[in-house]
């Protein structure tokens, strides 16, 4: 996975994340309470806590990595990935709420998703470091999932429309060289 699918999975699970620390402060509190009646090792119940632990730092981490990312950004940028991963808004209404074209919005995105990807680039944050830490939590693994197949169908769009545009200004050519055909046949005929 490269750093830019890393970066748009850190954007895109940055709203759950306090959710689920909060989960495992749950589960933690469930284990420790259970084990006065638990029959069995104490030390497997030590051993889930330390676990659940360990996870929810690594996903404080990375709200945190998100979170410094963000404020490196210029305002107008971190306002485009907030509305585009945070709010989860299409660029059309991005478009509409900032009153910007379409254009902008695809433009200022790219841009601003890659000065995050520099700045985690910049802070160690690459994608060894987050496969390393995420690739194997399960909130993570759904993530880049999603992540994947929503950048697989807009290379998809994007190809459609470049093809479509292409067929356009053939079309175009096409038509004007018939008027231009119909014009010297009109002027060969005297009309």
């Amino acid at each position: 996975m490269n750093q830019e699918m890393w970066s748009k999975t850190l954007l895109s699970a940055y709203k759950i994340l306090p959710t689920i620390v909060k989960s495992i402060d749950r589960r933690n509190m469930n284990e420790a309470l259970g084990s006065f009646s638990y029959q069995g090792n104490t030390m497997d119940v030590i051993t889930a806590i330390l676990n659940n632990n360990k996870r929810k730092e690594a996903l404080i981490n990375a709200k945190v990595i998100v979170d410094n990312a963000l404020a490196s950004l210029k305002p107008s940028y971190r306002r485009i990935i907030e509305l585009k991963f945070m709010d989860r808004m299409k660029c059309e209404d991005i478009a509409k709420v900032e009153g910007m074209c379409i254009r902008n919005v695809f433009r200022r995105q790219s841009l601003a998703l890659e000065c995050f990807s520099k700045f985690c680039l910049a802070k160690g944050y690459d994608c060894e470091w987050l496969e390393k830490r995420y690739s194997k939590d399960p909130v993570f693994i759904k993530i880049i999932e999603r992540v994947a197949a929503r950048t697989e169908k807009d290379s998809r769009v994007s190809e459609l429309k470049k093809k479509t545009k292409q067929i356009e200004v053939v079309v175009a050519q096409m038509f004007g060289n018939m008027q231009n055909s119909s014009q010297v046949v009109n002027a060969q005929n005297g009309n």
